[in-house]
């Protein structure tokens, strides 16, 4: 039944659809809250490398958020190292470490990175994209084609690596990793994508393939000091063979005009025909609805702040009609929908005839009882 119904509203959809264009106004901005699912086993059947073109239908309703997480994207001055990225406008601070960002009004961009970098055994570095790399672009558009490289390169002493890398060999002073990075970004498709629960989106496919070098080099006290490359002073790179050489990965990328998350992010291997894993936005539904289900029923709103739309996220509703409320900051009702929900449910508004402030939002159960009230603050460009 599911297939036929998808079935029919594809042919609706085709007959109404049209290419959509992604705006600056999707990208992350200071204190942006940013949701995500992953799915490290996604069905086989996933068709996220379907043929170029559109109107096309991707249909990833049986993916499962195996596991979630929240990205909250900070002033740049939020973080421990700001001083080493002059310029930076935003930060995401992890327990990794900080990653750093410039926005315009045409680009999204990695700035840099500082902290614990994994593929240097967890030593600690601040290192800069010469230049920035490319995250986003806007307008993007069906077609659009663009290619980039960048170097992030950094140094850090042998002090911080295990005694036994280098066990004897004490002349070694310091370690400096250098990544270029080659990438090709097509717009090569547009349709729309289903994600579970029926969540529907219109969409821009963007194919990304990056190439990725590394190479090591080592600063030698003795006999002559200064760089000299790993490889020449052990054949296949020690202890680093694993990092040295280029990795190419292969990931599809759909975009909506509405969302600040990617819809889906479909990571294939280098060849680009093994599925691995998918990141996709994630709207607080999980993945039952189950009206008896523990705990308080509650209503969230994301983002908050918003700018062009909000979407208040429900859990835990016993069958019922439902009433959503905004007030503005004295008390009167500005908006107002009734929808007949149960369990888990998401309703989106769009905020266009709003203007910004503070309001208040609420949820009532059909007997007018408050399920909760809470703040929504409401920003504009």
């Amino acid at each position: 039944m599911k297939r036929m119904l998808l079935a029919l509203f594809t042919a609706l959809w085709f007959g109404a659809s049209a290419q959509i264009t992604v705006s600056a106004l999707t990208f992350p901005a200071t204190n942006d809250t940013l949701w995500y699912a992953f799915d490290d086993a996604p069905p086989l059947s996933l068709n996220a490398n379907s043929a170029p073109g559109g109107p096309q239908i991707w249909d990833f309703s049986e993916l499962e958020a195996v596991e979630t997480d929240q990205i909250v994207y900070r002033p740049a001055s939020a973080g421990m190292n700001f001083a080493q990225f002059p310029g930076a406008d935003l930060v995401l601070i992890t327990g990794g470490g900080e990653t750093y960002f410039n926005k315009t009004n045409t680009q999204f961009q990695v700035v840099g990175f500082a902290g614990e970098f994994a593929a240097a055994f967890g030593a600690d570095i601040v290192g800069r994209y010469q230049p920035a790399s490319i995250e986003r672009r806007a307008p993007m558009n069906f077609f659009d084609i663009n290619q980039q490289q960048s170097d992030l390169n950094f140094a850090f002493s042998t002090d911080q690596l295990p005694d036994s890398l280098f066990a004897g060999l004490n002349f070694i002073d310091s370690i400096r990793i250098r990544l270029n990075t080659s990438r090709l970004d097509v717009v090569d498709g547009w349709g729309a994508c289903e994600l579970p629960f029926g969540a529907l989106y219109d969409v821009l496919r963007e194919k990304r393939t990056t190439y990725t070098n590394t190479a090591v080099d080592l600063y030698l006290t003795f006999p002559f000091p200064g760089w000299i490359d790993l490889t020449t002073l052990l054949p296949g790179g020690g202890a680093f063979g694993d990092l040295i050489g280029t990795d190419t990965t292969v990931q599809y990328l759909f975009f909506s005009g509405t969302e600040k998350e990617e819809i889906a992010v479909v990571t294939y291997n280098a060849a680009g025909d093994s599925l691995q894993d998918v990141q996709f936005i994630f709207n607080g539904i999980s993945a039952t609805d189950d009206a008896d289900a523990p705990g308080k029923a509650t209503i969230q709103a994301h983002p908050n702040p918003a700018v062009d739309w909000v979407r208040f996220d429900c859990a835990n509703l016993p069958a019922d009609s439902y009433t959503f409320k905004i007030f503005n900051i004295i008390g009167n009702e500005v908006w107002k929908e009734t929808h007949f929900l149960s369990g888990n449910r998401s309703v989106r508004v769009d905020l266009e005839d709003f203007k910004k402030g503070t309001y208040l939002y609420s949820l009532e159960d059909k007997q007018g009882n408050t399920i909760s009230t809470k703040r929504l603050v409401i920003i504009k460009p």
